[in-house]
């Protein structure tokens, strides 16, 4: 083909096979998304709902909490007794070194309460039961119990995926609550103990509460419940695309393991916006 006497370039295939990667990665990725975002809105429904909470939906929602709460507990005041002697004790020392002192307040809500009590949270919950479930819910589709439920007219969403991200969610606001004040209990005596700290535990806590905003009380926590419910929308997710034995068990835990750490920063980078 010609155009004025002059032949027409061959087109170049090989800009064309990019182009349609980086395409096909796209537009993959906007439907992973918007079909991430619509499980999320049907739990949140199914969680609304009065009918969804039959007898069977609550002993597993029980189950959950036990398991994210209770057996995480001896885990998350070793974790806050080491934060507290870290955060706490050093920043009590490096305040008193600069004549800083009335700031402590100020550096705990701006590290512990709003960054750092979270971000761990979410990675206890993650590690001591989102990997539970990955492994759980990764059994479902191969060993056919999903399908048994399903004949037994057992919506799966609310047998399976609702109860854990509600219980995970609830469960990082409490093992939050439990980090912070183990964390500012165990820095208090340390500093106290080596002579940082001269006022009460009861003026240390007023030194805390004073410098936290209206927001710290909100968004904090909202942040933790945020993050717990992600993380274990996400294990779920992952674990029950797992369709047959096909697909190693063991790619599928480090999937979802990086994953819901990648939901736990995208979490807390949009609250810190909000802060």
């Amino acid at each position: 083909m010609t155009v004025r006497g002059v032949h027409a370039l061959p087109p170049r295939r090989p800009l064309r096979r990019l182009f349609a990667a980086v395409g096909d990665t796209t537009l993959g990725g906007l439907r992973g998304a918007a079909t991430f975002a619509a499980l999320a809105a049907t739990v949140v429904l199914a969680g609304l709902r009065r009918s969804t909470w039959r007898p069977l939906v609550r002993l597993e929602l029980r189950r959950v909490l036990h398991g994210v709460t209770v057996r995480a507990l001896g885990t998350t005041i070793v974790a806050s007794v080491l934060l507290g002697f870290a955060l706490v004790t050093q920043a009590a020392y490096w305040l008193a070194a600069t004549g800083q002192t009335g700031l402590i307040g100020t550096i705990i809500v701006l590290v512990l309460v709003r960054e750092i009590a979270p971000i761990l949270v979410g990675l206890i919950v993650l590690g001591r039961s989102g990997t539970a479930t990955l492994i759980e819910l990764g059994e479902a589709r191969p060993k056919g119990w999903l399908r048994l439920m399903e004949m037994q007219g057992l919506d799966p969403v609310a047998c399976l995926i609702m109860p854990r991200a509600l219980g995970f969610a609830v469960g990082a606001f409490c093992l939050a609550t439990i980090l912070i004040t183990s964390t500012l209990l165990a820095g208090y005596l340390v500093a106290h103990a080596i002579g940082l700290v001269a006022y009460s535990l009861w003026d240390f806590a007023g030194v805390v509460l004073q410098a936290m905003g209206p927001r710290d009380f909100v968004l904090p926590p909202l942040k933790c419940l945020a993050i717990g419910f992600f993380v274990g929308l996400v294990c779920c997710a992952i674990g029950l695309a797992r369709r047959e034995e096909g697909d190693d068990l063991q790619r599928v835990v480090p999937r979802g393991f990086v994953r819901s750490a990648i939901a736990i920063l995208l979490v807390n980078g949009l609250f810190d916006l909000a802060l």
